[in-house]
């Protein structure tokens, strides 16, 4: 069975890559596991798009030994100007190549801008058929929306169970804040999201909020996405993997004291 991302009583310590290159990726890959990464996020979307070979992608795969692999094929980088059911061929290559986890877009086959989450039959209805196509396959589904703004309680939730009636395995929401009083509001929606769907929760937050990428996962979170170096390719919000790490570890030995 492929290592998985469900199965787990702690927030995974997991390094994003957002590489050009197979052999980029690599090197960043080991440099992660070698800094404690517990799992590998890898952007195919930054991928140069003559490298999307399987010979390719199992190379990458192969340099996270054997730790759960998550991978993402949104609409920016690389694949800019490709239509969305040529995002998903992406996917489905890296599902056939050995990925674990799969970042569905909650706007995919109906760009949304508003939440990033489609209200359209038709598209929900191809997205429920990918969710089953890839949960037969053995993989596992994260749905992400990102707000870009500031967002409500209600909204939050309202996101979430839209997310997890569609069949996804992990909700993944990522919100902005103009103020650090949005903090108490997001900490609230965590904790709403997890016991009420009783789904994985990836929460995040940029802006005012960024706090939250380092002490959600103590609330409920189910990963530290990180990075273990920060270079052009990557998001500046998440936090180094080094720093992560020193927090996960000391949370560790308080609920150990």
């Amino acid at each position: 069975m492929k290592p998985s991302f469900l199965n787990h009583d702690k927030p995974l310590l997991c390094a994003m890559i957002q590489c050009a290159t197979p052999e980029e990726c690599c090197d960043k890959i080991r440099l992660s596991l070698d800094a404690g990464a517990e799992a590998i996020a890898i952007q195919l979307d930054r991928l140069k798009r003559d490298l999307r070979t399987p010979a390719h992608l199992k190379q990458i795969f192969a340099a996270c030994d054997g730790k759960p692999i998550y991978v993402t094929s949104y609409r920016s980088g690389e694949n800019v100007g490709m239509t969305d059911e040529e995002c998903v061929e992406l996917l489905l290559l890296a599902l056939e190549c050995g990925a674990t986890l799969f970042d569905v877009m909650g706007d995919l086959y109906d760009r949304s801008p508003q939440y990033e989450l489609s209200m359209d039959n038709d598209a929900i209805q191809k997205q429920m058929a990918l969710i089953d196509k890839i949960h037969q396959a053995g993989g596992e589904v994260l749905m992400s929306s990102h707000t870009y703004k500031s967002t409500t309680l209600e909204e939050n939730l309202m996101i979430a169970w839209e997310q997890a009636r569609r069949g996804a395995d992990v909700i993944k929401i990522v919100n902005d804040a103009q103020s650090t009083d949005e903090i108490p509001v997001y900490i609230e929606a965590i904790q709403k999201i997890i016991r009420e769907t009783g789904k994985k929760l990836l929460f995040l937050a940029s802006g005012k909020a960024e706090l939250l990428r380092y002490i959600g996962p103590s609330l409920g979170v189910c990963m530290y996405l990180t990075v273990v170096y920060h270079s052009e390719l990557d998001t500046e919000e998440q936090p180094k993997l080094s720093r992560a790490k020193a927090i996960q570890d000391n949370i560790v030995l308080i609920g150990e004291v």
